[in-house]
């Protein structure tokens, strides 16, 4: 049976700047515990790099990240850095309006849907080729779809997860998780009506599928391109290695280096400003900052919140602001002792510093967060009334916690190993969360193993008591945010006996799973502002902060449209 996991969905870099925080053993709390303090330079002293003459290359775009790609398959993969390549690459039937979440057509060019909302007929995109020549048409639609879809299909390859389609669509063909005899999936089939047209039927209605449908996990990949690659297909040994429709087709995988992407001659849209995009690896931020400031490269993303400092200081430097569609929080696993206490979370709740966090770990480019959404996201309920800082609150709490539960003499804290957008420095971060804990008499040992292969399948299995993590919106739906928490089979947050994930609150599953199904948007809006209440008063994670994420550029850089989901080169050009 396939199992639904829910991942974070970027998977980022180790974060270069170390501090430490005074951990407290006893006695009275005073005050919150010390955070590092900011500094313009990183540890060793940054220092501004020379001017150099470096000859422009206007045909081809740079842009830096972290780290490679895990995989060029938009179907298997979760993290930003494969997305950021993928974006580029692929389509699917609908598409974000450019620095929006807005739905329009892309290969689709219309689409209508029954009055039950249980089929949905889209008109494609006539004339389109995908990068290998072939057609791009009603039967390759029907095919992702068949392959996404259902686990015995011969391209729905044994080991990969698809595991957006499990998040989106809520399951697999036949797979019944929660035991209630039928699938869990909302999905039926996917028709060929004509070679221009496809009709989709679901077993009950989804609101956001159209959104869900415009994410870049949705983009169509060639037939003929993976069945001859194989399960290599997304892989640097593929054969070919990635071919969808969209304005860039794949060039070359210098595995750990960067990627090269070359303009589609036959692109039936708005050809790219420029005809080469290369997306180079440079794990370090200050590494990443010193080759922008020297015009190695042309634009960078996930930035030291020291170098945004440096930055403003920089004519040849300009700054880009994301929105913020983010929550970055600390999670408890109600299925650990004493976190299905809710004195004990709400001893927490009042014992961390929230707006200390902010002001001393960021750049001033986040605020504290009160819900488990972003502000700028409809649903969202600005009339919660976030836990104040007060340690002899968290006291009392902790006094009735402590006098209910067994209290284990270590509480396993999983803090990420890697810089994420929402937590520029994980590190101290943690560290400052386990000497609030510290107040409280909690002593938490810090755990962050290696981040892919080992930190997130252990969160996502429930060995964690508490932990770090964050999400980034894909879809401008806020079902994307509370459901993707909150509507069970996430074991980080709980699980039964069998160590199967389960919802961490029934009332609030059952309330976003009717939220989905509604139609009309203002009674979906009063259905998510009253999960965001109720989040609020449950307390099964901690909302701590919101981050609008910076881009950098050089200042001859122009045609970034910011974006609250997506980050989209291909109207960027340079002089």
């Amino acid at each position: 049976m396939k199992s639904i996991h829910r991942l974070s969905l970027r998977a980022l870099v180790v974060g270069g700047i170390l501090a430490s925080a005074t951990v407290a053993c006893g006695g009275e709390p005073t005050s919150a515990p010390a955070l590092p303090t900011k500094s313009a330079a990183s540890a060793g002293e940054q220092t501004e790099p020379e001017d150099a003459a470096v000859e422009t290359n206007t045909d081809r775009l740079i842009f830096a990240h972290p780290a490679d790609a895990a995989k060029l398959d938009p179907a298997d993969i979760t993290d930003g850095e494969s997305l950021l390549v993928t974006w580029h690459i692929y389509e699917g039937l609908t598409r974000y309006k450019p620095g929006t979440a807005e739905v329009e057509p892309a290969l689709a060019t219309e689409w209508s849907t029954s009055e039950d909302g249980l089929e949905w007929t889209f008109k494609l995109r006539e004339g389109v080729k995908f990068h290998d020549g072939s057609d791009f048409n009603a039967d390759a639609v029907v095919w992702n779809f068949d392959r996404w879809f259902d686990p015995e299909n011969a391209y729905h390859f044994a080991d990969w997860d698809f595991a957006y389609w499990a998040y989106m669509f809520q399951g697999y063909k036949g797979v019944d998780e929660n035991g209630d005899g039928e699938a869990d999936t909302f999905f039926v089939s996917a028709e060929a009506v004509d070679p221009l047209t496809v009709k989709l039927t679901l077993s009950r209605p989804n609101a956001p599928l159209l959104q869900n449908l415009a994410m870049g996990n949705f983009g169509f990949s060639s037939p003929a391109a993976v069945e001859a690659a194989g399960d290599l297909y997304g892989t640097p040994g593929g054969e070919p290695v990635a071919v969808g429709t969209g304005p860039y087709a794949f060039g070359a995988w210098e595995v750990d280096q960067y990627i090269l992407l070359e303009a589609n001659a036959d692109y039936w849209g708005t050809p790219p400003a420029t005809p080469e995009l290369e997306l180079r690896v440079i794990p370090d931020g200050s590494a990443r900052y010193l080759a922008l400031a020297s015009g190695e490269i042309d634009g960078m993303n996930q930035v030291n919140p020291e170098d945004i400092e440096t930055a403003q200081g920089d004519e040849n430097v300009q700054i880009v602001f994301e929105p913020a569609n983010n929550v970055g929080y600390l999670g408890f696993n109600q299925a650990n002792a004493p976190w299905g206490n809710l004195d004990c979370r709400l001893a927490v709740a009042h014992a961390i510093d929230k707006q200390a966090i902010v002001d001393t770990l960021y750049a001033g480019d986040a605020e504290v967060a009160k819900n488990m959404m972003p502000p700028g996201l409809w649903g969202y309920n600005a009339a919660v009334e976030d836990y104040p800082y007060n340690m002899d609150l968290a006291l009392e709490y902790m006094a009735k916690c402590v006098g209910a539960e067994t209290v284990p003499d270590e509480v396993v804290f999983y803090v990420p190993p890697v810089q994420r957008f929402y937590f520029p420095k994980p590190k101290e971060l943690g560290e400052f969360v386990q000497a609030s804990l510290a107040q409280l008499g909690l002593n938490a040992r810090i755990e962050s193993p290696d981040w892919g292969s080992v930190w997130l399948p252990a969160v996502r299995e429930g060995k964690a008591d508490i932990f770090l993590l964050g999400w980034g919106g894909d879809n401008g739906d806020p079902d994307n945010f509370l459901c993707q928490f909150f509507c069970g089979g996430d074991a980080s947050f709980n699980r039964d006996a069998e160590g199967n994930g389960i919802a961490p609150s029934e009332e609030l599953d059952a309330l976003l799973r009717e939220a989905a199904t509604l139609s009309d948007q203002a009674a979906r809006q009063a259905k998510y502002e009253e999960a965001n209440q109720l989040v609020h008063d449950t307390l099964p994670a901690m909302p701590l902060v919101h981050r609008s994420p910076p881009l950098l550029f050089r200042a001859n850089v122009s045609g970034y449209t910011s974006s609250p989901l997506q980050t989209i080169l291909t109207g960027v050009s340079k002089q």
